[in-house]
Formats: C-alpha cells, structure tokens, sequence
C-alpha cells in the first residue's frame, strides 16, 4: 500500500467526524467549572444534574456531568460529534484545561469516537457495514498498548483480539478462505473498539485513559490519527479483501482454539489437557458418574474455560437443584463469568454476572446482579445491582446498587445507592454520594456564609383579638 504524503492525510482526516469524553477529577465548583470550560472551548457547557443523563450533545453544546464511579470530584465532558479540523484544537483545549485545574487517576477514561458523512463519495461502504472482522485483525493494538500499556488489562477496554467459531465445538484447520460469517467477534460494550455503536453510524474507541493522561497529547493525537485512517481505509477500498497476513492471524487464534476444543470430546481427553480441573457430580468424581453427566455439563465447562479464562480448580454440579459451583479457581481476565456459584476463588479483572459469591477475592472487577453471600474480600471493582453480606468487605469499590441489602463493611471507595442496614461498617472515607437536589439542599442548610442572613424574630405569640 502505497504511503499517503501530507496533503493526502489531512485531507482524509478533516473528512472524520470525532466527538470525545473526558473523564477527570476537579475540586473545581460547578458553575465555576461550567463557566471555565465554556470559555475555554468556546462552546456552551450544559451541566446535567443526572449520572449519565439522556441530554444529546452537539457540536456546539456539550455535556459536562458526574461520573460518580470516581468519586463526588469526578466528571465527565462529554462533545458532540465535530469535524477533525475543530475537535483536535478542542481536544487540545479540553486536555490542556484538566491539567491545569484538575488531575486523572487510573480510574479515569479517554474515549472517541469516529464517524464520517455518509454522503462522501470516496467511501465505497457506509460504517454500519464495517467488515468487522478484517478490521479487528489488522488492527495494530499494540501501537495503542505501547503508550497507555495501563490499560491494556482493563476490564473497561479489553482487547478485541479474541476470534472463535460461530459453531463453538467446530474445529476449524487449514483454513486457506475467510468466510467473517463463521467467526464470532466481540461486540459488547467494553472493548477497545465498542463495535455496537455500529448501527448508529459511528465507532467508539476505548484503549486510552489512566493516571496523568492529559500529560499524553502527543500520543493521543497519534492514535487519534491512526485508528481514523484505518478505518477510512477499510470503508475507501484502499484496504479490503483477505490478505495473507490476516489468514495467518486467523490461523493463529485457531490453532490455540482447536487445542480447547479437542479436549472436549471426551472426559478422558479433558482430563489430559486440564489435568488441575477436577470435575465432580454431586461433589462425588467417579469416573463413570462423570462420563455419564459429561454430555450435560460440558457446555458449562467451556464457558469457564473460554469465557472465563479458568485453567484449574473445582467445578462441581449439583444434580438436586441444577446449579453449578466452583471452588478454588484462579480466574484473570475473564470476559465473563456468569450464573454460577463461586466458592473461595481468586478473581481478577473480569466480569462477573449473575452469581452467587462466598467467601473469594476479587480486584479490578465488574460485579452485576449478584450476591456477596460473606467472608468476601473485594477491592477496587464496580458492584452493580448486588447485595453484599455480614463479613464481606469491599474496599475502594463504586457501589451502586438501588434496593440491595448492604450489611457489609465498606472502606474507602464510592457508596451511590444501596439500602445501607445496621449491620452495615461504613469508613469515613467512604464518599456518599448525593442526589443534584439532595446535594444543594444540604449546602444551604450547611454553609455557614449563611448562618447570619436569616432576621432573628422574636417568637410571636397569638392571642384571642377579639
């Protein structure tokens, strides 16, 4: 492919459409923040009183909000989709004015997304028909990971080099053809490309972020750049079709593939391959009670192995109720784990759904509807609609779960919603965080700048007037 001079990349460039968050920590009041930015940017700033609020940015108005996964000092600017010639002097702008009235931590995110007129006569194929496939394999993530490398284990922007048979217990060998419509992509939300915004007609971006990002611009502007072009390449033609280099790639991701899917056929051939994954029936691990149970839980036995990353441990089913458990598994990176009950396990950056959870440890995490059952040690993960139990203990956590029972200790971290009871330890380092009406109603019944406006009546006492 022949390389673009100047002119050429500008004006390829200025065809985008990008819009951007900034996610960012300021001591900053509102309407100061608010009325900073606007003269920074030049545009009108509208501060939307709701976490993620419904409010549409545009060109020319943006969104500034809470993000209370953060904390009460975190926000998030939020532009509408601009042209690349204003949105790079804007992003300059933006990530110029945090550094200087505020700081990221490596909770903070930097997302962009890219778009472009679908009127434009040098793209032969409208984004929404993006061959994802061939875009995910030339995709250079390490360029991305080589300058924010911190967020490479994230579970927010996971990488979306993970490619398997529609058909899961396919073995797929010598392939010498692509056919995308037999490959299953990630389509979910957090990856590094959130592909689901697809349909809507623009991409999102979602590698970049972390500690001191905005001290970054020089790399951002480059990936910025490069994920914009590449992906203009594949909607103009000038790349297209299957290449050597991608059938290679493919190869690769099948060859690891069909070593998983080979130890499957039968318990014995499992047992060869996963020799520190025991298997039971009823917590009993004959061998012919496996074998005859084998056809009904193996289905379960590949989601944890390629779903949720799990290479040793117990995995019990419990014929009585139907359930499946597992105990005392290693599980990193795990894009999902879901629907079982998880037993002193060891757990890191993964997404966790649906379970019920005793006595494990968990870090960097997403846990959804599911119960802390005790005796867990979290930290630093988003808990989501779960309940957590006496004896569980979250620290540094974002919880935010409306009309769960929170009997547990909390230290440190973000309490947005949850039903609190007595039982419940909470740290004085623990932010509360408060409604926009709850949030002024206190300060003016707190501030003492006020303490003396209010007339000192004397009590009136009414008689009889007559």
């Amino acid at each position: 492919m022949a390389e673009r001079n100047h002119i050429e990349k500008l004006n390829q460039l200025n065809s985008a459409q990008i819009g951007f968050e900034f996610e960012f920590f300021t001591g900053m009041l509102k309407g100061a923040m608010k009325k900073s930015l606007s003269e920074a940017t030049g545009k009108n700033i509208v501060l939307c009183d709701k976490y993620h609020s419904k409010f549409v940015p545009t060109s020319k108005t943006f969104k500034l909000e809470h993000d209370y996964s953060g904390g009460a000092k975190m926000y998030e600017l939020v532009t509408g989709p601009m042209p690349y010639h204003e949105a790079i002097p804007i992003m300059y702008r933006v990530l110029r004015w945090i550094d200087q009235n505020g700081y990221t931590t490596d909770r903070s995110a930097f997302q962009f997304s890219i778009s472009f007129d679908k009127f434009d006569r040098d793209l032969k194929t409208r984004i929404e028909n993006l061959d994802k496939l061939k875009f995910l394999l030339g995709l250079d993530e390490g360029k991305i990971y080589s300058s924010f490398g911190n967020r490479s284990n994230n579970v927010y922007s996971k990488s979306i080099k993970r490619v398997v048979p529609r058909n899961r217990f396919s073995i797929l060998e010598n392939i010498t053809t692509i056919d995308p419509k037999m490959f299953k992509i990630p389509e979910e939300k957090y990856y590094g490309v959130n592909f689901s915004k697809l349909p809507k007609g623009y991409i999102e971006i979602r590698y970049l972020g972390g500690k001191d990002y905005t001290k970054k611009i020089k790399e951002i502007r480059e990936v910025v750049d490069y994920v914009t072009l590449y992906l203009r390449d594949h909607l103009s033609g000038r790349i297209s079709g299957y290449n050597r280099d991608d059938l290679k790639k493919l190869q690769g991701m099948m060859d690891e593939y069909k070593k998983v899917v080979r130890s499957f056929s039968d318990p014995d051939s499992f047992f060869m391959y996963y020799p520190d994954f025991h298997l039971l029936v009823d917590l009993k691990g004959w061998d012919e009670n496996i074998k005859s149970y084998y056809p009904m839980i193996r289905d379960r036995i590949f989601d944890l192995i390629v779903d949720g990353n799990m290479r040793s441990g117990f995995l019990n089913y419990d014929t009585s109720i139907g359930r499946f458990q597992v105990k005392d598994a290693k599980i990193r990176d795990a894009f999902n784990i879901s629907d079982f009950d998880l037993i002193d396990c060891r757990i890191k950056n993964s997404v966790i759904r649906d379970c019920n959870i005793y006595g494990c440890k968990i870090s960097g995490s997403e846990v959804i509807q599911s119960q802390l059952m005790g005796s867990n040690d979290v930290k630093n993960s988003k808990i989501k609609d779960t309940s957590a139990s006496y004896g569980d203990k979250l620290s540094g956590c974002f919880i935010d779960s409306p009309k769960k029972r929170l009997d547990c200790e909390i230290e440190g971290g973000v309490l947005r919603a949850g039903n609190t009871t007595e039982n419940a330890r909470i740290s004085k380092t623990t932010e509360m965080v408060k409604g926009w009406s709850e949030e002024r109603a206190s300060r003016f019944i707190t501030d003492s700048r006020l303490k003396d406006l209010n007339p000192k009546y004397p009590n009136i006492k009414f008689k009889d007037q007559n």
